[in-house]
């Protein structure tokens, strides 16, 4: 699987040689560098912005040399280190946003990879985490009266985490602060196509090549749903 805009190590490539492939351990690596849940750190646009700040902390380190200071850094930027990696060794590997309940219910990043017979969720900032939710799941919850969207923010705040998890399926691992087309603090137009787009994307999880196929021509051929370069973050 190719890098992204986000994940491309470009200069940094050869810190990635010789990573683990398991993702516990892989896990460990980025704790080293990014920090666990809670360390503060700047939201990096790309992945070589956080790999410059490391190797100017840490001159010449590999990625598993202890660091007593890591550089820090948001859930997204642990995401797209342990993305970069799993792709550096061809491995099918993508960010999903949603919730973490064992961080408050806090929007959050994480990462899904292909274990050949499925799609398995990874949380690189917290060891052994379970219980992550997806936007679609809670999206549709919402819209059936079963899930309280308060819990998450809000229905404004469910259907933006819909579009960013929908970007981020798609290889544009957007900031959560990102926005675009009908996101916003308010919910009024176009419940329809989020709907639409909350079914596909549980389905796709499930493993359903159908809505996977769907999922990619909508987002391909939908503006309005597709981040623009570049997206305007609201802080």
């Amino acid at each position: 699987m190719t890098q992204t805009y986000a994940t491309d190590p470009a200069h940094h490539a050869a810190l990635l040689d010789n990573l683990p492939a398991d993702v516990e351990a892989l896990g460990v690596v980025v704790r080293n560098v990014v920090g666990g849940a809670g360390t503060p750190g700047a939201d990096h646009a790309r992945l070589v912005d956080l790999l410059d700040a490391d190797q100017a902390r840490h001159p010449g380190r590999g990625l598993r040399v202890p660091r007593a200071y890591p550089v820090g850094g948001t859930c997204r930027a642990a995401a797209l280190l342990m993305l970069a990696a799993l792709r550096h060794r061809s491995l099918p590997a993508r960010s999903r946003v949603g919730f973490a309940p064992y961080l408050g219910d806090a929007a959050h990043v994480v990462v899904s990879y292909h274990d050949g017979g499925r799609w398995l969720t990874t949380d690189p900032r917290v060891a052994g985490a379970t219980g992550f939710v997806l936007p679609g799941d809670a999206w549709l919850g919402y819209r059936a009266g079963t899930l309280d969207p308060t819990r998450y923010g809000g229905g404004a705040a469910l259907r933006d985490a819909v579009l960013r998890d929908l970007a981020h399926v798609n290889g544009a691992e957007v900031r959560l602060t990102d926005e675009w087309g009908p996101m916003g603090p308010d919910l009024v137009d176009g419940l329809d196509v989020v709907d639409d787009l909350a079914a596909l994307l549980v389905a796709a999880s499930q493993g359903n090549p159908v809505a996977e196929r769907e999922l990619a021509e909508r987002y391909a051929s939908d503006h309005r749903i597709r981040p623009p370069r570049p997206v305007t973050a609201t802080a």
